[in-house]
């Protein structure tokens, strides 16, 4: 993994235009000093070269483009490595910049707590903190410019008369940095950067070892995502026969922490594709390149990317690792033999019919179609979760809030799939996604939608929902499914209401338990119609919903029948109903459950002896 990092982001900081993309200065104050230089004497300046306040807002250009390139090499690597421990206050690491936050200047929160507790302020640590610095330095010119800047901040006044003379500083609040620089070439922050990095990069100087051929050159424990348990025996090795399992050059480290610098200006799309192969990794940085520099307001994703690769090449795009980077954590890392963008292999669609009147008909060629057309009616917008004029919301690995989701089931079905829908979109594992995990998801969403359902004066406020959930279920469960013979296939209700008009003309009977789950529910749908309550939701399937055992459900079912026994009902329907109610099924209906709301959710076949085109998907439902 560290070799392909480090291989990937030695393409992407040869170049210089992508490696400043995004560079800001922090926010606060930033003072930019001179340097005086004279044959006798070396001093800094009373006047200020520049004074500013950078926020959010303001525009990245002139001093705050010199002040955020400066400070990219002259802050700490975290406070454990600064030069002010145990304190920490101090959150520079050059010899040339001094930075802090406001609150330990004077008047600030942390100065008057440290002031009441009798503890040390920043103004006494200025000198323990250059003589960390200075050691940074080899030439003895620089040795004399930082010593002067030395002596400028440690007298108090003077410090002082350089914020008074900023006149923005007042505005500066609490948690904002106040950071004074020296206005000198960038080359003289960076070589002084580069040897506090390189051994500050390690995690513990303990096992450091000088290489062998290059004494600029130092190898040691990797401390990029990787803690040593020094302090904690318990994670040690207790067995082992050595104390280390290996070491990175300080060059790898250090381009590992230019590489999470990078990520963390969000420089690198998410997931990251790293590949082995040099002229793929470099046709890639091209493609996110171009498109960071272009300063488009939305950046491509890892799909487009992948996209554009996979027309170049042919169809032909794998043998890479994908990085899956979210709040300061790797949450993926996995190898892709093969992506393969086409949902089929041979680029033909997956079609998923208009069984149930949703008047939306979807034709799915590639995992993207897949992903933004069929996961947010699937998972009731918890998963990938689609907005009005807003970017798309994908929760692949980050902490999900219930309260955001329909129902507490939707929540519970993306925590555990959206893992296996991740691998299926992402790495292309086909395998991660089975039939029964789709039949799992859609009929648990089918009975939210019945359970939440309400009557809104002309319409049920879940029909849509409910209707989509189905249509995706009878089209998409063999495309998942790895049985020669699949549960649900756009044929069978075909073949059902074919075989259901049959039997109301009277010329077929009920012969299998799939046709009896689908004629029961087109019997439960049609007696329903006859109801004169105000309330015509989907609460009145719940009692049927809850039957496992066939005989309970024909009994339900004669029990509705009773109820409205009075209406005139067609030959068709007494038809159907006298063979439902006569039907010899015993035991478990449960896994019939989708035939039945199949039969609910279709259009009615027992309204009058007039035939139905029961041969094509419907384009008007007769009822709810």
């Amino acid at each position: 993994m560290l070799k392909e990092l480090v291989q990937f982001t030695q393409t992407v900081v040869d170049d210089p235009i992508f490696r400043n993309l995004n560079l800001a200065p922090k926010e606060g104050l930033h003072i930019v000093l001179r340097v005086e230089s004279t044959p006798e004497q070396i001093s800094i300046a009373d006047e200020l070269a520049f004074a500013g306040v950078f926020s959010k807002k303001t525009t990245v250009e002139d001093w705050f483009e010199k002040c955020a390139a400066w400070s990219q090499v002259a802050w700490m690597v975290d406070t454990n490595k600064c030069f002010d421990t145990p304190i920490k206050a101090i959150h520079s690491a050059s010899p040339f910049c001094f930075a802090l936050k406001r609150t330990n200047l004077e008047g600030g929160d942390q100065y008057l707590t440290n002031q009441a507790e009798k503890k040390s302020q920043v103004y006494d640590r200025v000198n323990g903190y250059f003589a960390k610095a200075v050691a940074l330095l080899e030439n003895d010119e620089e040795k004399r410019i930082a010593e002067a800047f030395r002596a400028a901040l440690s007298d108090r006044d003077r410090l002082h008369s350089w914020l008074a003379k900023a006149e923005v500083y007042p505005s500066v609040k609490d948690g904002e940095y106040v950071i004074f620089y020296l206005d000198l070439p960038l080359e003289t922050y960076v070589a002084a950067n580069r040897k506090y990095l390189k051994e500050k990069l390690f995690n513990t100087s303990d096992y450091n070892l000088a290489d062998s051929e290059r004494p600029d050159l130092l190898h040691g424990t990797s401390n990029w995502f990787n803690g040593f348990p020094l302090k904690k025996p318990f994670l040690l090795h207790q067995s082992a026969t050595f104390d280390i399992a290996g070491r990175i050059s300080s060059e790898e480290a250090q381009t590992l922490y230019d590489f999470s610098d990078l990520s963390r200006r969000k420089l690198f799309p998410n997931p990251l594709p790293l590949f082995i192969m040099a002229d793929e990794r470099e046709q890639a940085f091209k493609i996110f390149r171009d498109d960071a520099v272009s300063g488009g307001e939305k950046r491509k994703g890892y799909l487009e990317i992948i996209e554009e690769l996979w027309k170049k090449k042919h169809g032909e795009v794998g043998n890479y690792y994908l990085l899956f980077m979210a709040f300061g954590e790797i949450r993926d890392f996995d190898f892709v033999s093969r992506f393969d963008f086409n949902l089929s292999p041979d680029g033909s669609p997956w079609k998923v019919r208009d069984l149930f009147g949703t008047n939306e008909y979807m034709s799915l060629t590639t995992v993207v179609d897949l992903m933004n057309r069929v996961l947010p009616p699937m998972f009731n917008n918890a998963l990938v979760v689609r907005r009005k004029d807003k970017d798309w919301i994908f929760h692949w690995f980050d902490d999900m809030d219930p309260a955001y989701t329909k129902t507490h089931n939707a929540f519970l079905l993306a925590m555990k799939y959206r893992k296996a829908f991740y691998d299926f979109i992402y790495k292309s594992q086909r395998q991660s996604v089975t039939g029964n995990a789709i039949e799992e998801i859609l009929l648990t969403g089918i009975l939210d939608d019945i359970r939440l359902d309400k009557w809104e004066g002309k319409y049920n406020s879940e029909s849509l929902n409910i209707r989509t959930k189905l249509n995706l279920l009878f089209s998409l469960h063999s495309y998942f499914s790895t049985k020669p013979n699949p549960r649900f296939m756009p044929d069978n209700i075909i073949e059902l209401r074919q075989h259901t008009d049959a039997v109301a003309r009277g010329e077929a009977h009920l012969e299998t338990d799939e046709q009896f789950a689908f004629a029961a529910g087109q019997v439960v749908d049609r007696i329903s119609w006859s109801s004169k309550s105000g309330d015509k939701s989907f609460g009145y399937l719940e009692p049927f919903l809850a039957q496992t055992d066939s005989a309970r459900l024909k009994l339900a079912i004669a029990n509705f029948f009773k109820r409205y026994k009075h209406v005139n009902y067609s030959q068709r329907f007494q038809a159907v109903s006298a063979e439902v109610l006569a039907y010899p099924k015993n035991g478990n209906v449960r896994d019939l459950l989708p035939l039945f709301l199949a039969g609910v959710f279709s259009e009615n076949l027992l309204v009058s002896d007039k035939k139905s085109d029961v041969n094509a998907p419907e384009t008007e439902t007769t009822t709810n």
